[in-house]
């Protein structure tokens, strides 16, 4: 039987396409969490800028750089995380892609089955009616004829 031969590599590629949805799942979560956490470094930088801007706030020339400094920081703490979003994004949909291909993998597998499964069917229902058909057959032609 075709069908119970390849039901182990179906099983397989299911359990592959599973793990690659779960992989999927922990990449969407992690450009989920690098975009707010984005976002707050974004927020936070604006806030400093806009406090700073603020009318009567003179500052020294100490303040002045230390206020540069850090600004600075921000920006670099900025750009890093912009560029662990963009690799983060890139693997997400890398396994995107990884996902799909096992799955479209999983459901043709899955499709032959059926499909042998049906083909199995189809030839017992057959063998079935011809027995039957002979042994009707055989009973008629075992009685008397009257």
């Amino acid at each position: 039987m075709k069908s119970k031969r390849f039901e182990p590599l179906r099983d397989l590629a299911m359990d592959a396409a599973t793990t690659a949805r779960r992989s999927l799942l922990d990449a969407e979560h992690r450009v989920a969490e690098l975009e707010r956490q984005m976002a707050q470094l974004r927020a936070y930088r604006d806030e400093y800028v806009r406090k700073a801007a603020q009318p009567g706030g003179a500052m020294d020339v100490v303040s002045l750089r230390n206020y540069h400094h850090f600004l600075d920081r921000l920006s670099e703490a900025l750009r890093l995380h912009a560029q662990n979003l963009g690799v983060a994004r890139a693997d997400c949909e890398a396994r995107r892609t990884q996902w799909s291909a096992k799955r479209v993998e999983a459901e043709s597998l899955n499709r032959a089955v059926e499909r042998y499964r049906h083909e199995e069917r189809r030839i017992a229902d057959r063998i079935e009616q011809r027995d039957g058909d002979e042994s009707a057959l055989r009973i008629a032609l075992s009685r008397p004829e009257g």
